[in-house]
């Protein structure tokens, strides 16, 4: 959001109070203290505009996320549903396995972007954790018949 000393630089606003305090009664064509601090006014009324303006797009992108997360939840369910109703049916079963939903990967920003959706699969997670340890036995169980003797 803005405020006026953010919508009006350190420079101008050092130039306007000079035209208010020591250049006060000084004219410059169309130039003078009444006209900087009209236009100066104007500024501060449009940042007022876009700070209000930020806050009600703000609020509809709060809105809109929160919508999102409660129609992917719904969406999730629908897709559990559809899944244990198609069993029986193989073609039903492969347009299902097709869709791949996002997961819920709701993250807090400052800049107040709108949900953050991931497309990873199950099946595109990579596994977690290390790989279990195969033993000599199990890892080459012809190695042990034939030995040789």
């Amino acid at each position: 959001m803005f405020s006026s000393m953010e919508a009006i630089s350190a420079p101008i606003q050092s130039l306007l109070d000079l035209f208010a305090t020591a250049l006060g009664d000084v004219r410059f064509g169309d130039v003078d203290a009444k006209t900087l601090a009209r236009v100066a006014a104007d500024v501060e009324t449009a940042a007022a505009v876009v700070a209000a303006t930020q806050a009600t797009l703000d609020e509809a992108r709060e809105a809109l996320q929160e919508r999102q997360e409660a129609l992917l939840a719904q969406a999730q369910r629908a897709l559990a549903y559809a899944r244990v109703y198609a069993e029986s049916d193989a073609a039903l079963t492969e347009r299902l396995e097709a869709i791949a939903l996002p997961r819920s990967g709701r993250r807090a920003k400052a800049s107040g972007e709108a949900l953050v959706l991931s497309t990873e699969s199950d099946a595109a997670r990579r596994p977690r954790g290390r790989p279990r340890k195969v033993g000599p036995a199990l890892a080459a169980p012809d190695a042990l018949l034939f030995t040789g003797k």
